[in-house]
């Protein structure tokens, strides 16, 4: 039996190639959809019985000339649209956009599912709020009653997707298209919230909200991770779940099952030591100091503010950590960053940058620094935590969190990082709190099996 996993975005790949080896070990065969851009992001070595598909040309060439066809129109169609968001003709261009990724994804299940339709078991995604190709392989999947799961590896939060709509094309009392926002507003009331200063708020602006309508794939909990189309969901924690049921995601949609990269850092927390001398050895770092890890911000990369005011804070960050006393500074860059960008900086102010991805070594911090869903994984491995809330985004995601100290003023890192380093109080603090995690986040090795199960359960009733 095969299962597609739709890799749609970098962070993805890994979690994926994870599941994979899983299934694969658990007789299915594993088809992943890669983006061209993304193939490097693979291993170099996967078991050849693997299916590998990326989502350009070469895939729709060998689906047949007239599904090669197909794909010019649509390339045809993306060209379109880059016009009309050259002449800033928004509504036309969103629509465009979403309404051609979505028959994209569809076009493309079709071919893939043409062959593979008495043998395949379930396709996978990590979002089903894509409103594009994603979207478009869900619907063709549930169109043909194969079961569609969405695998978390990370929390949402509506407060966040409030903030970012907080914009004139999503207010409704706003322009552009104000007529088209109310009639919206009056026909899908669940992509409405209100905000208390600009009026209510659209999920979506208009030209999506109508591609969306027309392919019949509009969301049922659109202000909700796991809200969207697919069959189910498997989360990552028991906070995870009470946010979906909270929002209206329904009870038998939701399940409960860890992350997957979270096997991989129950297998590395008793290799701590081990780590800890390998970084030793890399970055010449003295074995009796703490080490802190840093995962870099990634605001700059996400476009939420300019490239100037990213480097500047990087330097403010690197410097202000650099001068802790007894403690040896490691940073993680996220995959979406490149080191070329930070090598130069990490050079000047004589600052480490990891080579391994920060799962990989975070087992051995004695102190995490972070504004990242990892602040997850340090809890896992009873590691402290720093999050940094200063940033003024109009939400806050750590505050409150078990072994999580959280640091609203620029001002106070340091004294705060110099203060946990030191053992005092607050270190004690955040240790105990996180020893009462307990059964909240399920961290036992086992949240690929669960997901695994669940797949065998459903495939064998369709």
């Amino acid at each position: 039996m095969k299962i597609f996993l739709l890799c749609s975005r970098r962070p993805i790949v890994a979690e994926f190639v994870l599941l994979a080896d899983s299934l694969w070990k658990s007789g299915f065969t594993p088809s992943l959809i890669v983006p061209e851009g993304l193939l490097p992001s693979l291993p170099k070595e996967l078991p050849p019985e693997w299916q590998i598909l990326t989502t350009g040309a070469k895939s729709w060439r060998t689906a047949g000339l007239f599904a090669f066809f197909i794909y010019i129109a649509f390339a045809l169609t993306r060209r379109i649209s880059a016009i009309l968001k050259y002449r800033r003709t928004t509504f036309a261009s969103d629509f465009i956009d979403t309404w051609e990724g979505i028959a994209r994804g569809k076009e493309f299940a079709k071919n893939v599912l043409r062959i593979e339709r008495s043998s395949c078991a379930a396709i996978l995604t990590a979002d089903d709020r894509d409103i594009r190709f994603d979207q478009g392989m869900i619907a063709e999947g549930r169109r043909q009653n194969i079961f569609t799961l969405t695998v978390a590896f990370g929390k949402s939060d509506a407060n966040a997707d409030f903030f970012r709509r907080n914009s004139p094309p999503y207010q409704i009392n706003s322009s552009p298209c104000r007529s088209i926002k109310r009639k919206i507003a009056d026909t899908y009331p669940n992509g409405i919230k209100k905000h208390a200063e600009t009026g209510p708020l659209l999920f979506f602006r208009p030209g999506e909200y109508w591609a969306l309508r027309l392919h019949d794939s509009l969301f049922p909990v659109p202000w909700s991770y796991g809200g969207g189309t697919s069959d189910k969901v498997a989360v990552i924690d028991r906070q995870a779940e009470k946010m979906l049921l909270a929002s209206g995601v329904a009870k038998t949609k939701v399940m409960l099952a860890g992350q997957c990269s979270h096997d991989a850092l129950w297998l590395l927390r008793t290799q701590r030591k081990a780590i800890r001398q390998m970084l030793n050895v890399e970055h010449g770092f003295k074995p009796s100091d703490k080490l802190l890890i840093l995962a870099l911000p990634v605001f700059g990369e996400h476009g939420m503010v300019d490239r100037t005011a990213h480097i500047a804070e990087t330097e403010w960050l690197f410097s202000t950590l650099k001068a802790l006393e007894g403690c040896a500074v490691l940073v993680s860059l996220h995959p979406r960053q490149s080191r070329k960008d930070y090598d130069p900086i990490s050079l000047r102010l004589n600052i480490k940058i990891a080579k391994e991805p920060l799962r990989d070594v975070l087992a051995a911090a004695d102190l995490f620094v972070a504004n990242s869903s990892t602040i997850n994984w340090a809890q896992l491995l009873q590691i402290p935590s720093v999050a940094l809330e200063y940033y003024e985004l109009g939400y806050e995601l750590f505050s409150d969190e078990p072994g999580v100290f959280t640091v609203r003023s620029r001002d106070t890192l340091q004294s705060a990082c110099q203060a946990i380093l030191n053992e005092s109080e607050i270190f004690n603090a955040l240790c105990n709190s996180l020893e009462r995690l307990g059964d909240d986040v399920p961290f036992d090795g086992q949240a690929r099996q669960r997901i695994i199960t669940d797949i065998k359960r459903h495939s064998r009733k369709n």
